[in-house]
């Protein structure tokens, strides 16, 4: 090949967006005859597949490296379309700026335009705007359409669901055309029988995510694209709140820059159409569950003995500090002892801190009897548990509240049915929803702000009264998990002290007062 041929780059995107796929192969052949006929050849060819335009996290970032490197012969990137580069405004012109900062030049295959005057580099823009005009107008379609399908009771993109069969909305008649019909889900009793366990066997803390995705795949299922599960997806797949007949979608009142939003108070879960495998009260245990087992350590989760994760020192904790309990001489379940972490590794120093395990879960088991004393007493009424009292300005605040979200609620579907049946124009539609859902997110965030209904939480320990009974009756057949589980539902901390003291601070007592923060001169008690 002659030396004057100079090398490029071809740099190729196939969008996200179905009615922009132009084939990979089309746009490098029109891509290879635009460089040759200028005395060019493509040396290195780099590839965007099914990826979007709308911003550059891209492998083009790799091409601009290519172009600002020192060493590098490569100083043209060539693209089959200017949009190809990006549809984003800013990030188009911060990455066509340092191409050209170091002499670089982005080429377009079928555009022919001379970037270098003054008309060329205003023509070139312009298709920049176009391209990043119709990105946002595609965008913005795509938005409505998903808000329109929620609003119908129907994820935002019909897909395959684990547990239940699809029927989509436009099926092939098997003569080369379309038939349309309800888009619907349909229970599939096998796959349902497993997610309704895998619910049931979490909430009552026999399993975690990893043991369930191991199960699924022993007993053959797999997920809808047809691949094992793994723990993130199950997690993924019962959060999802499918199975409860609620669709998990991001609020419509809230902007995010980002396009997967990652903030759990920017998502909210929303009443579906189809059918429920599990029902509203066990979608909630499962809830309480999560949040139980998301301040749990990952040791506790999978624990060794019954009180693991809740044994604290009580001598630390007096001097505004939080020691754990560590394990030791394990070797010998009688010998096994309770003592201070922190003074095992040296950040405190006080008195030996000492207790059997056996006598520490002695102790809990006879707390338990005293436990259970209790709540009988006020069963039968010789101890009287104060009730909680509502304010009459917060309960007639609530229900207002509530009737107006019942009122804004209904005219945001009548709005949507409008629209969706051509009788609103658009651009009304689009009004009325922005004002409704702005009202509907300050009625929702006065309702929040509002102390729980039914006033203040009874405090006691007769909610706990068939996880109390149970642990007593079972002490000695259930399995460990299942044991520190219960154990964690009624026990804030078991506190060890000195002369082998034990005290058992249960769920229902006072709120702890924060601990002092401490500084590095306060490292050591």
């Amino acid at each position: 090949m002659s030396s004057e041929v100079i090398p490029v780059i071809g740099y190729v995107r196939v969008s996200t967006w179905r009615e922009e796929k132009v084939s990979d192969r089309i746009q490098m052949d029109a891509v290879e005859e635009a460089a040759a006929r200028r005395g060019r050849y493509v040396a290195k060819w780099i590839t965007d597949l099914d990826a979007t335009g709308r911003n550059f996290k891209r492998r083009i970032m790799e091409a601009i490296a290519l172009v600002e490197a020192a060493d590098n012969p490569l100083h043209e990137i060539w693209v089959w379309k200017f949009s190809r580069f990006g549809r984003n405004r800013h990030g188009v012109a911060i990455n066509l700026a340092r191409i050209e900062h170091v002499g670089g030049e982005l080429i377009s295959a079928t555009e022919d335009i001379d970037a270098s005057t003054a008309v060329g580099e205003f023509t070139r823009d312009m298709l920049f705007a176009v391209a990043a005009f119709e990105s946002n107008r595609a965008g913005e379609q795509w938005k409505e359409t998903h808000e329109l399908r929620r609003a119908m009771g129907l994820p935002a993109t019909g897909r395959k669901r684990f547990g239940y069969r699809w029927h989509p909305r436009r099926i092939p008649d098997g003569e080369g055309g379309i038939t349309l019909q309800d888009e619907w889900y349909q229970v599939q009793p096998l796959p349902a029988e497993a997610a309704y366990d895998a619910y049931t066997m979490y909430t009552k803390g026999k399993t975690g995510f990893r043991k369930l995705a191991d199960f699924w795949n022993g007993h053959g299922l797999v997920n809808t694209q047809g691949e094992p599960w793994q723990d993130q997806s199950v997690r993924n797949y019962l959060d999802s709140g499918f199975c409860a007949g609620l669709l998990y979608t991001h609020k419509r009142d809230v902007r995010c820059t980002l396009r997967r939003c990652l903030k759990r108070e920017h998502w909210e879960y929303r009443p579906a159409e189809h059918e429920a495998i599990v029902t509203g009260e066990e979608w909630d245990e499962y809830r309480d569950r999560r949040e139980v087992r998301k301040g749990t350590s990952r040791r506790s989760l999978a624990p060794v003995y019954p009180l693991s994760g809740l044994i604290r020192c009580g001598t630390c904790r007096a001097n505004g500090r939080e020691a754990h309990g560590q394990i030791a001489g394990s070797h010998g379940v009688t010998g096994a002892a309770y003592r201070c972490g922190l003074r095992t590794r040296g950040h405190v120093q006080h008195g030996t801190v000492w207790v059997t395990r056996e006598a520490v879960e002695a102790e809990v088991y006879r707390w338990l009897h005293q436990v259970r004393d209790e709540i009988n007493e006020i069963a039968t009424g010789r101890v009287v548990v104060p009730q909680p009292r509502q304010s009459p300005s917060d309960e007639a605040k609530r229900k207002r509240l509530k009737g107006e979200l019942s009122k804004l609620s209904a005219a945001l579907d009548r709005a949507t049915l409008g629209y969706t049946l051509n009788d609103i124009p658009h651009d009304t539609y689009v009004r009325t929803r922005d004002t409704l859902q702005g009202k509907i997110s300050e009625a929702q965030r006065q309702l929040d702000e509002l102390p729980p209904e039914g006033g203040q939480p009874q405090l006691g320990p007769a909610p706990h009264r068939e996880t109390v009974a149970g642990l007593i009756k079972e002490w000695n057949t259930i399995s460990v998990a299942s044991k520190r589980v219960m154990l964690g539902e009624i026990i804030r901390r078991v506190e060890i002290g000195l002369d082998h003291s034990i005290e058992v601070i249960p769920d229902w007592a006072p709120p702890d007062k924060p601990l002092p923060a401490r500084t590095p001169a306060q490292a050591r008690v």
